[in-house]
């Protein structure tokens, strides 16, 4: 059997098991993909496992997608100018980074039928999936991005790697004013992963004409998104753009086209039934 890890911490939310899971299994392939909880102190560990013969490759998530750079054989060019991996592919004996999010993020959108060419985007954070976010943006013809981060020298650091590919993109750093004009909104922080979904990223009132995007999945319902939806804006969840990042990264390992639809329909409903329970959980306690 082929195996298939996700690397990351904390991930026992993560619905990609049941996601890849069931493309393996419609595919009959022999593989399973498995949770491979890291904290950051064993990420080298983690990475040496995926040498071991039984194994295919791995995603990368939170809060490993740049510091797991250290540990690889080489990257693709598009991670390489991102400077970020959330999909590590083993050829032969070497351990290639490769990044999906960009593609899942604008599959995503066209799916919702969001046109990005022209697009004023705010960007909120500026980890690994921001960089990949803010790539896809400019190389889909974004006319500006703005990059909005607590830490502004993270900001600042995504800006520069920007400018150097994109030097005549207008790109800001933490500027409310591009906030208010943005017509793309795409929060890339774990923020609103909590299971109340209290929590909001966003530094103001959302503009009323713009999309709101949330990469967060659980809940499906985030507080970034309903406060975009009171405001008038137009909502896009995460996990359209978790089918289409781990299709590219199945299609990388596998060698094999995923089946997308099958992907969508099993982690949509491991995210129906967690949320059920919680909600029914929630209301027996209220009534004990």
């Amino acid at each position: 059997m082929k195996r298939v890890f996700l690397l990351g911490y904390p991930i026992a939310h993560s619905l990609s098991p049941a996601m890849q899971n069931a493309a393996f299994r419609a595919l009959d392939l022999n593989w399973r993909y498995e949770l491979l909880e890291t904290p950051r102190e064993n990420l080298r560990a983690a990475v040496t496992r995926l040498r071991a013969n039984d194994c295919a490759g791995a995603n990368v998530t939170i809060p490993h997608k740049q510091a797991v750079i250290e540990w690889l054989d080489d990257l693709s060019e598009n991670a390489r100018r991102i400077g970020a991996v959330n999909t590590i592919v083993k050829h032969a004996d070497r351990l290639i980074g490769e990044n999906t999010d960009g593609y899942g993020f604008l599959q995503s959108l066209r799916d919702a039928q969001f046109d990005t060419r022209g697009a004023r985007v705010a960007i909120l954070g500026a980890g690994g999936a921001a960089h990949a976010v803010a790539f896809a943006a400019a190389d889909a013809g974004a006319a500006s991005l703005a990059v909005v981060n607590r830490t502004e020298a993270h900001a600042v650091r995504l800006a520069d790697a920007l400018r150097q590919h994109f030097p005549q993109l207008a790109i800001t750093v933490n500027r409310s004013e591009a906030i208010k004009d943005a017509t793309l909104i795409v929060n890339t922080t774990s923020v609103g992963m909590s299971p109340d979904g209290h929590a909001s990223p966003m530094p103001g009132e959302f503009p009323r004409d713009a999309a709101a995007f949330d990469l967060v999945y659980r809940p499906a319902r985030t507080r970034f998104l309903r406060d975009a939806e009171r405001a008038g804006a137009r909502t896009i969840g995460g996990i359209g753009m978790l089918a289409h990042q781990g299709a590219a990264a199945f299609r990388l390992w596998a060698g094999r086209d995923a089946p997308v639809d099958v992907m969508t329909a099993a982690a949509a409903a491991v995210l129906r039934e967690t949320e059920y329970t919680i909600r029914n959980t929630e209301y027996v306690m209220r009534n004990e």
